[in-house]
């Protein structure tokens, strides 16, 4: 048993308890805690039966007295908000969710509009390290704590807000709460700008981590002082649910392009549990000095949060030039040009920032779509990709946005080739600077594919260019089986090196076994190297399963035309004696997976008829 009188707390057992009493050592207003009489769970003194008979109790002393404040503060201090914490209304958290999603509502129209466009959220306050220490824009550091990217964001944070607010809010009181909150979003923002630099940054998470911070805190501190039922969830048992959110931060949630703030989320949960070790829980406060010297930052901070909420409003309805929408609906062409100047002058000189990067190639392309005639804004865009990709080649979005001014720019246009020239010297230009990059090398593959069908009479030309490309990328990245199959593809069509041909085929297969395009070039690598039993296993993978898309169907066209092959190719008696059967159980595997009056169905009919031919004609 444990009893609380003013500030202390005391290990006694029932006795010792009822001996107090006696001696008068026991105020009314104490509390105790005990397995048994109190299931766990602190409770006035005054309500157990034994005492009340002590003290000759009566039913009319139980009744509160409202009159006395001191009666009410008494209260507070003996531990009985425990059992009234959760009646109380959870009145900041509620608005802090109420903030979000009605910051969220007028951004999320923004976004879904134009989903690539990060105008919006600049505007709307979100984190920039170069505008924030560069440009001086301090207050976005708490408006960023507000915004959110997508509804399942907003959806995670205001979730775990409302379950851990609902909880510390009672127990820090509102402004104690509102002081830690806040405190975490501005911490976790200022740890930012030393790790996260050419980013932006939106999301509650930090000052959410900041309240998982002061729970862990809460439960270590107060672990003799809590309910068993909270004593359950708090504190050090936290720590693995921290543990996996760090963990898909760190290494799962960047393998889908997902970004994570990892630096924000420490330092808010730091933040908070260093404010929950200092601050005292308003259930268990008596110290008036401290109530006041909260509620005064507390104050501050509400007022710096006001006052940083205001900006990008105003903002919002002035001539800022903070998004390239407000700039392109707003202005005329000439208006464009002159704007897309200055934002040359102020983006392209400077180091190197993504999102900076991203409003300027925006500005590029409403550009060319406003002069599609004017071929200066292709070569203005070449010219930006070349110098983003070469300060960012491992950024997938250059590449591919690259690979798509190609497509809307030059493909099937009457100087495509002249075209695509300059795209295959800006690309080889930044593999030989930056080196290997996989996204960069796909475009490059397209690139010299492409060239190739272009110019047919130059196409040993493009073959020696593509093997020596290939080779160069299966050494760089031998686990991605497109260059070994691609390589190998190549060998196939020039019908040399086929042992090497198996060779790279069977890898490419290692590496993704379901790929029809690798079985089918697996396939006639075998037909090349004269192992028909083989080349008809790798075949039969190809056409049996269902297709999926429109490559997968071109797969399974050339998996029927090698199994066509090679039911004609010459052979040996002693090759017709080990092929004959293989094609046998080949053809009734197949037709029993085929359906009678199906496409695939007359096809396989139709090579046994060839093979009947053929047999019969030996």
């Amino acid at each position: 048993m444990k009893i609380q009188i003013e500030d202390q707390i005391f290990e006694i057992d029932e006795t010792t308890l009822y001996d107090w009493i006696k001696l008068g050592r026991v105020p009314r207003d104490a509390s105790v805690w005990s397995e048994t009489l109190t299931d766990g769970q602190w409770q006035p003194v005054s309500e157990l039966p034994p005492v009340r008979k002590l003290w000759r109790l009566g039913s009319d002393s139980e009744r509160p007295d409202v009159g006395k404040s001191e009666n009410s503060t008494n209260e507070i201090k003996s531990g009985q908000r425990f059992l009234k914490y959760q009646k109380r209304l959870p009145v900041v958290t509620l608005i802090l969710i109420a903030l979000n999603v009605a910051i969220f509502h007028p951004l999320e129209l923004q976004l879904i509009a134009s989903p690539h466009d990060l105008g919006p959220l600049i505007q709307f306050g979100a984190y920039s390290y170069h505008l924030i220490v560069e440009d001086g824009e301090y207050w976005r550091l708490l408006t960023s704590t507000f915004l959110h990217a997508h509804a399942l964001h907003l959806l995670l944070n205001m979730g775990i807000l409302f379950l851990l607010g609902t909880l510390l809010e009672g127990l820090y009181g509102r402004g104690r709460f509102l002081f830690l909150y806040l405190t975490s979003a501005i911490v976790s923002s200022l740890a930012s700008l030393l790790f996260v630099q050419n980013a932006l940054g939106v999301g509650a998470s930090g000052a959410v981590f900041g309240l998982v911070g002061v729970a862990v805190a809460l439960g270590i501190r107060y672990k003799d002082r809590l309910p068993q039922r909270l004593g359950r969830i708090l504190g050090l048992r936290l720590l693995p649910f921290i543990g996996i959110d760090l963990l898909l931060g760190f290494f799962v949630l960047p393998q889908f392009n997902y970004n994570v703030n990892n630096t924000a989320h420490i330092s808010g949960l730091l933040t908070g549990f260093i404010g929950g070790i200092i601050l005292t829980p308003e259930l268990f406060s008596y110290r008036e000095r401290e109530k006041r010297i909260v509620a005064g930052l507390t104050a501050a901070l509400v007022a710096l949060t006001i006052a940083s909420g205001v900006i990008p409003i105003l903002h919002a309805l002035t001539n800022s030039g903070e998004t390239v929408e407000r700039q392109i609906d707003s202005g005329s062409p000439a208006d464009l040009t002159d704007y897309i100047k200055s934002h040359e002058q102020k983006i392209l000189t400077r180091r190197y920032d993504p999102n900076a990067y991203a409003t300027l190639e925006n500005l590029y392309i409403e550009a060319l779509k406003i002069f599609p005639d004017d071929a200066s804004w292709t070569q203005k865009l070449k010219q930006f990709y070349a110098k983003a990709l070469q300060a960012d080649p491992d950024n997938p979005v250059w590449n591919n946005n690259l690979f798509w001014v190609y497509q809307a720019t030059a493909f099937e246009h009457p100087d495509e080739k002249t075209e695509l020239t300059d795209y295959i010297e800006l690309c080889e230009a930044v593999a030989d600077k930056r080196g290997y990059n996989r996204s960069l090398y796909l475009n490059l593959d397209y690139f010299y594919t492409r060239a190739k069908g272009l110019a047919p009479q130059e196409g040993r030309f493009w073959d020696r260019k593509l093997e020596a490309f290939y080779q160069r990328a299966v050494q760089k990245d031998p686990e991605n089986g497109t260059w070994s199959n691609n390589l190998a593809w190549l060998y196939v069509e020039q019908q040399t090196n086929p042992q090497k041909t198996v060779e790279l085929a069977l890898n490419a297969v290692k590496q993704v076994p379901t790929e029809k395009n690798f079985l089918d070039t697996l396939g006639w690598a075998y037909f090349r190297n004269r192992q028909y039993r083989k080349a008809l296993r790798a075949f039969e993978q190809v056409v049996a399963s269902p297709v999926q898309s429109e490559e997968e169907l071109n797969a399974q066209e050339s998996g029927w035309k090698g199994i066509a092959e090679l039911v004609q190719a010459e052979k040996s008696p002693q090759a017709s004696q080990t092929f004959t059967p293989a094609f046998l159980k080949f053809y009734e595997r197949l037709s029993r997976r085929f359906p009678e009056n199906s496409a695939n169905r007359a096809k396989l009919d139709a090579i046994f008829n060839l093979f009947q031919r053929g047999f019969y004609g030996r």
